[in-house]
């Protein structure tokens, strides 16, 4: 598994929209083949951070089939410019140790 993470620095008056933007884009990305998962976090220190956690199959399946897919015109077309100095970086797991709730 490979999990994207996407670090989005979000004008605060446009917060509404960016989270309303990944609430409507949801099953834009989760038709993706390879898609398994995500989810979006808000900071509780610094106001208009926020993080998109994105678990996919392979590098491949974000890199090539989502981005080179017409979905993600879609994707980028909605999200405008909060897109805007976002920095994206894939991570592979080293280590697990579950989280106990």
């Amino acid at each position: 598994m490979i999990l994207e993470i996407a670090d989005f620095t979000i004008d605060p008056s446009r917060t509404a929209d960016f989270e309303a933007a990944m609430l409507e884009l949801q099953t834009v990305i989760g038709s993706s083949e390879g898609y398994l998962g995500h989810t979006v976090q808000r900071s509780l220190e610094t106001i208009g951070r926020y993080v998109l956690l994105v678990r996919w199959t392979t590098l491949e399946a974000h890199t090539k089939g989502f981005r080179g897919s017409s979905a993600f015109e879609s994707w980028k077309a909605r999200l405008g410019s909060h897109r805007d100095g976002a920095i994206v970086e894939h991570f592979e797991t080293v280590l697990v140790k579950d989280w106990i709730v």
